[in-house]
């Protein structure tokens, strides 16, 4: 009995391996190379040297937004528990309110400025084909953590 569930176990996984490398590269969200309507530049076929510097820019992105993002990280979660303790004034939570407000204001600029870099790296042609077909979820780095379009997770 062993024997069998064995094989069968490694029947399964050659079956999800054999499907995976089928897919290949190119097929998830990222730069270009995505389906349509995921990843900056999705269905615009960036070159090397595009895909190469919006990765930089991701990398560069995401190094400098990190002590930031965790800021935000912490105060969110100083609000959290300002909100469930009942001996919490509205002041204070007004004011950590304001904190998490100012650090997601910085967040926001910094995407923008993240956008706006990204930008620099396509063609005109490139641009108009974009904004022919919309810029689709995650333009400006919507590749990590699932979120609301952005590299930095919820924000």
């Amino acid at each position: 009995m062993k024997k069998v569930l064995g094989i069968i176990t490694v029947i399964m996984f050659l079956a999800v391996a054999t499907a995976a490398l089928a897919i290949g590269p190119g097929t998830g969200g990222g730069f270009g190379g995505g389906p349509k309507g995921y990843g900056p530049g999705a269905g615009v076929n960036l070159s090397k040297e595009q895909m190469d510097k919006m990765w930089q820019l991701k990398e560069k992105f995401n190094n400098e937004t990190s002590s930031l993002r965790y800021e935000l990280f912490q105060k969110r979660g100083e609000l959290r528990a300002l909100y469930a303790d009942p001996k919490a004034t509205d002041g204070a939570i007004l004011a950590k309110e304001k904190e998490v407000n100012t650090l997601r204001q910085k967040m926001h600029d910094r995407m923008v400025q993240f956008k706006l870099e990204q930008r620099k790296v396509y063609t005109p042609d490139q641009l108009k084909t974009l904004a022919d077909k919309g810029y689709g979820k995650g333009f400006g780095g919507g590749y990590h953590r699932g979120s609301r379009g952005g590299p930095c997770g919820r924000f």
